[in-house]
């Protein structure tokens, strides 16, 4: 029989007699689980709200960006506006429901380049786009680049709050990169 049952191991009543034979070579008798269907029931309510703990993922965000208002703010990097802050924050409008974030270790980043004159800026740009972030000792660097036609333009991102005494900087990705530049002699323009 167990020839037979390794040799039809596909079908249902084949796995129920190996299921049975393994049950009885042990000594034990333990109930077989069916892998088709959920341990637990399933609580649909959980689908609504988010758990303890059920924070947004760190990384480039498409449904954040500065409300017209922010826009106009004056911004120490160059040819942007910017914030950085709280997903409530009144600077940011959102495509969708706002993320939850872990306050204790994220923040909110969103830019914009639109209505900014900026010296340097290349012909087939279309304006600054979130490249990524990155750790510094306690500070965190945000990194933008030239949004180019046929790569996604994304303005804004949740990214990780700086460790100890540390401060968020912004850095253009490359020397050709005119946006985001301190304007001052700095190494990189301090957002907070």
């Amino acid at each position: 029989m167990g020839v037979l049952c390794l040799a039809s191991a596909a079908s249902v009543g084949c796995r129920a007699s190996v299921s049975a034979n393994a049950n009885l070579n042990t000594g034990e008798e333990k109930e077989t689980k069916d892998f088709d269907e959920p341990l637990t029931p399933v609580d649909k309510s959980l689908d609504e709200s988010p758990m303890e703990g059920d924070y947004a993922l760190l990384g480039a965000r498409h449904d954040v960006a500065l409300t017209e208002e922010a826009k106009k703010q004056a911004s120490p990097c160059s040819c942007l506006a910017l914030k950085v802050g709280t997903p409530t924050d009144p600077s940011f409008m959102w495509q969708g429901p706002i993320p939850r974030t872990d306050p204790n270790s994220q923040l909110v980043f969103a830019m914009s380049s639109e209505g900014q004159t900026c010296q340097g800026e290349p012909d087939d740009s279309l304006g600054a786009s979130y490249w990524g972030f990155k750790q510094d000792g306690d500070d965190i660097i945000v990194i933008v680049e030239n949004a180019r036609f046929g790569r996604p333009l994304t303005a804004g991102a949740i990214i990780p709050k700086p460790l100890g005494d540390g401060h968020v900087y912004l850095r253009p990705a490359s020397k050709s990169v005119p946006y985001g530049k301190p304007a001052s002699g700095e190494k990189y323009c301090r957002l907070m």
